[in-house]
Order: structure tokens, then C-alpha cells, then sequence
């Protein structure tokens, strides 16, 4: 083929509108799905065009050593999400196969939910999971109907933060399964400019995120409120503030109940690389550190995203 054809490598992301660089295959894949998209004449308004949108409906079959679970398709983020949920974080699902019915678990962060249902339904504990952003929200909820964990997996639309009150998401991209959308209290404050917007979405060339106004609490707060049991097991990845929210989380900290914190922490990072100082004031030791880009084939954005897993438990 000749070098100047873009199926003969890889394609970036701009070409494929991702926000991650994909294969040519699947940079095929969407090529066709466009024509067929155009000849159909989906995206015009109609009864027909809207009625088979609505009937597309994937639902990806996810085995586990201990069963399956059941998730909402339709972006490639959510099926490369389903694709890689056992060799992503190994030492995520190992340490929620030490949960047990009588636990509770706070997932903050919760994205989609995979890790949140993963122990609502195969663990059997209580889990609430804390995910702010609107379409992860939406289909957060979905995969809890799935898999009917209703009565185990409560979804929060809340913005765990460092403080509490009205603020603003930064979402960066409309995208399913999306991340690094981090919640400020200022509309001018956003931590990461270096987060690239996906190219075929509405924000693409603007340069600004969209700012979805949203409720921030912090931990502390939280623990405070009847309505939610106290966690024995706490996981945050929040992309960027975890540091931010385990400083305004320490009343939380100090609370025996508390057993094991799983935290994704950036080592780059002024408040992240306290972190470990501050469990161990808390009566927490380490006893589990790995960089997710471990099983990461591709690791040319490592440094612009550093990111580990800490486990810390008493």
C-alpha cells in the first residue's frame, strides 16, 4: 500500500475522531459505519431514522473468573472499557474480591460503574457509586438495571471535591465512558489543560470545555449524612484531585470502620505525593503500588498521565 494511505498505519486520533489513537481496522470500521449511516439517512430527523436508532441497543456480555456481567455498548470507549476490565487494573478487581456481603464500599469515581457492579453482584456487598458527569451518569444506571444490582449499587450524581457547594464540571469531551472531567468551584478554574478534546464531538476547535454545574461535597461531609453507609472500603480515582480529596477526607480516614483505601494517585503531583504521608498518619500502611500502564501496550501518553494504583489498608 502506499505510505500515504491511511489504512496502511496506525491512524492517529484526530483522523478517527477518539480521543485515543486506534487501529486501521477499526478506522475502517467507522469509514463503513459512516457510509451506511449516510445512505440510511440516520441522522436526519424522522420515524423511521429514530426508531432504529432506538432499536440499536448492544449489550456486551463481560466474563469474570468469578461470573458475568453485563454492560451498556454503543461507543467504542465502552467496548474497549468491557475488552480490557480483567488486564486494566488486576490488583483493582483483586482487592474487591477480599469484599464481602457485610461490606460497603464508596466507588468515587465511578465512571460507567464496571468496578462498582463488578462488586455489587459478585461480592454481594453494598456499593455507592459517586460519578458526576451526566453520560457516564446515564449509563451508570443502565448497567445496575443489567445486572440487577438495584438494590445493592446506589448511583450518586454527586461531585466528591475538597470542598463543599456549587461547582463546575469540566467536560471536556460528549463522549460515553469518558474521563478527565475534574470539578472546580470557579467556572475559570480548570487543572488540565493539556487534556485533548475529542475531534468529532461539538467542543472540537474551541478550546473550552462545557461547564456542567454540579453539586461538590466533600468526604467528611459526606460520611455525615445517614443516608449513606460508612464505607470499610474506599476507592477514588478521580483523575487529578484525589490528593485534593483525601486531604478534606481525613475525619473519614480516622474512622475504624474504614479498612482499606484503593487510591489511582499521579506521583507528579503536589497533593498526590502527600498521600502516602497521610495514610500512614491515619494507621494505614501500603501494601500494594502499580503504575496502570503496566499491561498498556501502548505507553507513549505514560508521561503526560502518570498514574498508580496504591493500595493502603490497617
Amino acid at each position: 500500500m502506499p505510505q500515504n494511505n491511511p489504512l496502511s498505519m496506525k491512524v492517529d486520533a484526530t483522523a478517527m475522531g477518539s480521543d485515543v489513537a486506534r487501529s486501521r481496522a477499526q478506522y475502517l470500521r467507522r469509514l463503513i459505519a459512516r457510509a451506511v449511516t449516510t445512505l440510511l439517512g440516520l441522522n436526519h430527523a424522522g420515524d423511521l431514522a429514530t426508531e432504529i436508532v432506538q432499536a440499536i441497543n448492544p449489550v456486551i456480555p463481560t466474563p469474570t473468573a468469578r461470573g458475568i456481567l453485563y454492560f451498556t455498548g454503543g461507543h467504542g470507549r465502552l467496548l474497549w472499557r468491557t475488552r480490557t476490565f480483567a488486564t486494566e487494573e488486576p490488583e483493582t478487581i483483586t482487592w474487591l474480591d477480599t469484599l464481602s456481603p457485610r461490606d460497603v464500599l464508596w466507588d468515587v469515581g465511578a465512571n460507567v460503574g464496571m468496578y462498582a457492579i463488578y462488586a455489587a453482584r459478585l461480592t454481594g456487598c453494598r456499593v455507592f457509586a459517586f460519578e458526576p458527569e451526566a453520560q457516564n451518569y446515564a449509563v451508570l444506571l443502565r448497567n445496575i438495571a443489567l445486572n440487577q444490582v438495584q438494590e445493592r449499587c446506589h448511583a450518586a450524581s454527586v461531585a466528591v471535591a475538597g470542598e463543599n457547594g456549587l461547582g463546575y464540571l469540566n467536560v471536556r469531551s460528549i463522549t460515553q465512558g469518558g474521563a478527565h472531567n475534574q470539578f472546580a468551584r470557579s467556572i475559570d478554574e480548570d487543572r488540565d489543560d493539556s487534556v485533548a478534546f475529542v475531534p468529532d464531538d461539538p467542543l472540537a476547535g474551541t478550546g473550552k470545555p462545557i461547564k456542567q454545574i454540579i453539586y461538590g461535597a466533600t468526604l467528611d461531609s459526606l460520611s455525615q449524612d445517614p443516608k449513606l453507609d460508612l464505607p470499610t472500603h474506599l476507592k477514588v480515582d478521580v483523575d487529578g484531585l484525589e490528593g485534593v480529596l483525601l486531604h478534606a477526607g481525613q475525619k473519614l480516614l480516622e474512622n475504624p470502620i474504614l479498612r482499606s483505601v484503593l487510591v489511582e494517585l499521579n506521583p507528579k503531583a503536589k497533593w498526590d505525593k502527600e498521600v502516602p504521608e497521610l495514610m500512614k498518619r491515619k494507621g494505614f500502611q501500603l501494601v500494594s503500588e502499580r503504575s496502570n500502564w503496566e499491561s498498556r501496550k501502548d505507553r507513549s501518553m505514560e508521561a503526560m498521565y502518570p498514574a498508580t494504583n496504591m493500595i493502603f489498608s490497617r
